[in-house]
């Protein structure tokens, strides 16, 4: 087992078993190194594993009332190279949600296989952090937020007015202490990003899957999502 198994382990551990002294100390430690380094993923769902275990039962009761969610929860598809073809997104016309979620992928060089189901955690808990995560980057094509530090924070802000996740929240608020003054427009994202997170349908329980041939503008129309540059 590599080092980053074992954090993601004791991170479920945490979360499962450990006080609230435990989560509170693992979440610090998370936080404290995302804003050192934002680019470090595996730190976000080390804080979200630590911060967001109260919510997992409000999270899962929003799949099981939604028909799409129920299906989600029944079928635990997964969004990664063993089931989706790439190729196929790539073959679609401009402007399609598959087409665009391609590109923006090859665009900046991300891989659809770094998020797959964590280790030490209930099947459908594992599923369902690996579905948020493997979703992530759908919902910065359909927000329009770009995956650099602003973009990121905006985005969490977006999240957290869907879901009321602490992880998003803490991010969204102490990423724009940190960096607000560099990036002068990023407190008025993250206010419109939360704004535009409460307004949209849940996306969480989407089938994106059985969206990737529709028109990206049609599909943010009917989800009631506002691009940034909207």
């Amino acid at each position: 087992m590599d080092d980053h198994e074992d954090a993601e382990l004791t991170a479920a551990r945490i979360a499962l078993e450990g006080s609230s002294l435990e989560k509170l100390a693992l979440s610090v430690r998370a936080l404290t190194a995302i804003l050192r380094d934002p680019d470090d993923t595996r730190q976000v769902f080390l804080l979200g594993l630590s911060a967001n275990a109260r919510r997992l039962p409000w999270l899962l009761a929003q799949f099981a009332r939604d028909d799409d969610g129920d299906r989600l929860l029944r079928e635990r598809p997964a969004i990664d190279s063993r089931t989706v073809d790439w190729d196929a997104l790539r073959a679609l016309p401009d402007g399609t949600l598959g087409r665009e979620y391609a590109r923006y992928l090859d665009e900046h060089h991300l891989d659809p296989d770094l998020f797959q189901a964590p280790p030490g955690l209930p099947p459908t808990v594992a599923w369902l952090a690996q579905r948020i995560r493997q979703t992530h980057d759908i919902w910065h094509v359909l927000t329009g937020y770009a995956p650099d530090v602003p973009g990121e924070i905006a985005l969490q802000a977006f999240t957290y007015g869907q879901m009321g996740m602490p992880s998003a929240g803490l991010i969204a608020l102490f990423g724009t202490l940190r960096f607000g003054l560099r990036h002068r427009t990023l407190a008025r994202d993250v206010v419109r990003g939360l704004a535009h997170g409460r307004r949209a349908r849940f996306l969480a329980t989407v089938v994106f899957e059985d969206q990737w041939a529709r028109p990206l503008g049609e599909v943010r129309r009917e989800l009631g999502v506002v691009p940034l540059a909207a």
